[in-house]
């Protein structure tokens, strides 16, 4: 954990390269014959065209207040840090690189930009629904689980905040260094990505309907063994996993974008990785976790009635995967 918080500082200081450093090469005489033909055939120097003002205007610190803004909300739950301050913090960072991508950058760019900021849009917007619309308890369970005096909640803000700005920096660095090379890289990061927020909105979302039918019709609450979840067990996290290894190919091609120091070469990767591989710990650790608790509770809530049969849970691992639908 330590290890972690110490690069987490090392990747936020100082940072993130807020301006691409553009060298500038002397004229070149043609000829010291004859000097003073220059001034009839001025020699161009050529230099790197400078970004624009309003693109660079993004910097990881301005994608740290905007997490920051959305993780406060934890001083009203603190468990709104992981829920709802998650979606608003990515559709913020979303918005705002949106804002600042210039007229003649490439498409990718803007396809990236707008994968962010729909995965927070509808990430907020499904949670708010889910939590405040359709579970009349849900209110009380976050209730409990505030243990922490909301005086001192704000380390908890701040880091999280340095988190998700981690996990979103493939897209910063994308605006900061558009057009990146290797562009068919960034396309299939950005495809990757869609079809991952493809499969996480609908594995919410059916299974939410599911359960709602099920109260409505006063029926006893059993798990949801259709859809996408019929072949993958914890499909919503295939889905997450999937749209941040995709967004994170989308952006890892920065790394290698002409007039960068090592230094920032380093602190991109550094940045990527940890919000990369911090999101894969999160997502298998909350798969294992569930994995034994559904295996646990197997007997009383199993077996389940599925298409005018009993099925069992033992068929139900048989036939699907942990993940991935092998």
């Amino acid at each position: 954990m330590r290890t972690f918080c110490l690069l987490s500082l090392l990747a936020s200081a100082g940072a993130f390269h807020v301006a691409p450093i553009i060298s500038r090469e002397r004229p070149r005489l043609t000829s010291f014959a004859a000097p003073l033909d220059v001034a009839k055939t001025p020699v161009v120097a050529k230099t790197p065209v400078a970004r624009s003002s309003v693109q660079m205007s993004v910097t990881f610190p301005t994608c740290c207040g905007i997490a920051t803004a959305a993780c406060s909300l934890a001083f009203i739950r603190q468990a709104y840090v992981f829920s709802l301050s998650y979606g608003l913090a990515m559709a913020g960072i979303g918005a705002a690189v949106l804002a600042a991508i210039p007229g003649t950058a490439p498409a990718a760019l803007t396809f990236h930009a707008y994968l962010v900021l729909a995965y927070g849009v509808r990430l907020f917007a499904f949670l708010f629904w889910r939590q405040v619309g359709q579970d009349a308890g849900w209110g009380a369970r976050l209730a409990r689980l505030d243990k922490t005096p909301r005086a001192k909640r704000a380390p908890v803000v701040v880091s999280t905040a340095l988190f998700y700005a981690m996990m979103a920096s493939p897209l910063l660095f994308h605006l900061q260094s558009a057009p990146l090379p290797f562009p068919l890289v960034t396309t299939l990061g950005c495809v990757v990505a869609a079809v991952g927020l493809l499969i996480e909105t609908v594995a919410d979302q059916s299974k939410s309907l599911f359960k709602i039918q099920l109260r409505a019709s006063g029926e006893a609450d059993r798990p949801y063994t259709g859809g996408v979840w019929a072949y993958s067990r914890h499909a919503n996290y295939l889905g997450e996993i999937l749209f941040w290894v995709g967004a994170t190919v989308a952006g890892v091609p920065s790394v290698l974008a002409p007039g960068l120091s090592l230094l920032t070469r380093l602190l991109r990767t550094v940045s990527m990785g940890l919000g990369l591989s911090g999101l894969v710990f999160i997502m298998l650790s909350a798969t294992k976790r569930l994995e034994k608790k559904q295996a646990d509770s197997a007997a009383s809530v199993w077996p389940v009635l599925r298409d005018g049969e009993l099925d069992s849970y033992e068929a139900y691992v048989a036939r699907s995967g942990k993940l991935l639908p092998f």
